[in-house]
């Protein structure tokens, strides 16, 4: 019992770290190539007579290629031993019988990996499942057992296989079977294959207008060979040492002393007061140049303001109508300012008619001052 328990360890073991190193190569790519194997197993055949009396021992030799990795094709032989049944009351014999004889099955077969079919993406390819299809022929001799079973009676001749077959010995062989395989590593591989073999009638030397159907299990070794070696990874470079030259010292910068800023000079703001004079009984502002004078300034002092005055002399006229040329004086040049640009609300307009005389001469109280505040 220890000595199973060792073995199932063992072979646990083996399969682990096979898996393991495989898988390492897992993503490898596919090259096509050669294989050669060997089996060994038992075969059966499926006739009138109970299958498990005829079990015997089987060999097997392989040889092919892997086209791609889903496609690939072999010459597969296998044979040894064979075993035939005469059921009781056949060709006159009394009791059932087994007799002995030697064949071999030499196939082309077709394989197809359906691991790689049905999903090509796996992250691990140490099993595969492949399907078997092919067909050949099977090879018969060293029938004496048959002959001396059937010769015994009286009623069948001893060479009644030649007299049917002549001198022929071989027959028609198809084929189908599947396998597993499991792969040790890259170029090794165990399997295991059962095969389901169609016989014609002369398989088994019997006249029985049956055909056959031959079952085999084997288990086999597989070396494959002629695939590229994986690339090894280039080397990478060694890096090449950097040299870093002694950065040269800074110069020490000499700022130069600022100079002193001149004095800024004071700037005053420039006085306004212009002086419109007007004839007797006039209101519009003259000359246009006073204008555009005032304007100048307003855009110049834009924070500053104005004020307008209106006059009327007392040589002329009364109070009354004195008041009416002084107001109209004043506003018709508010109004000649706000339309060249300037803000109403920037002007102070008043009038004082002939209450207020600015000038000695009578003459010259006729008009309007305009003071920048």
């Amino acid at each position: 019992m220890k000595q199973i328990i060792k073995m199932t360890a063992a072979v646990a073991l083996l399969f682990g770290v096979s898996t393991a190193t495989f898988a390492a190569d897992d993503k490898e790519e596919f090259y096509p190539n050669w294989f050669v194997g060997i089996q060994a197993g038992a075969q059966t055949t499926f006739t009138n007579y109970n299958s498990l009396n005829l079990l015997t021992p089987q060999f097997g030799l392989q040889v092919g290629r892997w086209f791609a990795p889903e496609f690939g094709a072999r010459i597969h032989a296998m044979g040894w031993q064979q075993k035939g049944g005469i059921a009781a009351g056949q060709y006159g014999l009394a009791d059932k019988q087994t007799y002995k004889f030697n064949a071999l099955t030499a196939d082309m077969d077709f394989l197809l990996n359906m691991s790689n079919i049905l999903y090509p993406q796996r992250p691990c390819q140490a099993w595969n499942w492949l399907l078997i299809a092919g067909f050949g022929a099977n090879y018969s001799w060293d029938y004496d057992e048959f002959k001396t079973l059937v010769g015994s009676t009286a009623n069948y001749h001893p060479y009644y296989h030649e007299q049917v077959c002549g001198t022929k010995h071989g027959t028609f062989n198809g084929r189908l079977g599947t396998a597993v395989e499991y792969n040790f590593s890259r170029n090794l591989a165990l399997s295991v294959e059962v095969d389901a073999n169609y016989k014609n009638d002369l398989y088994n030397l019997k006249i029985n207008e049956c055909v056959d159907w031959q079952v085999a299990a084997l288990v086999g070794l597989t070396y494959k060979f002629g695939m590229k070696k994986k690339a090894a990874p280039a080397p990478e470079p060694e890096p090449v040492p950097v040299v870093e030259e002694p950065k040269p010292e800074p110069k020490p910068v000499v700022k130069p002393e600022p100079k002193p800023e001149p004095p800024k000079p004071v700037v005053k703001d420039e006085p306004l007061k212009e002086t419109f004079f007007y004839n007797i009984r006039l209101s519009d502002p003259d000359p246009e140049a006073k204008l555009n004078k005032i304007v100048s300034w307003c855009n110049k002092y834009p924070q500053k303001k104005i004020s307008v005055k209106g006059y009327a002399d007392k040589g002329t006229g009364n109070p009354r109508i004195n008041v009416g040329y002084a107001k109209a004086r004043a506003e018709k040049v508010a109004k000649a300012l706000q339309d060249k640009g300037i803000a109403a609300d920037r002007m102070t307009v008043e009038s004082f008619g002939d209450t207020v005389q600015p000038f000695s001469e009578n003459d010259q109280n006729r008009c309007v001052i305009v003071v920048g505040e």
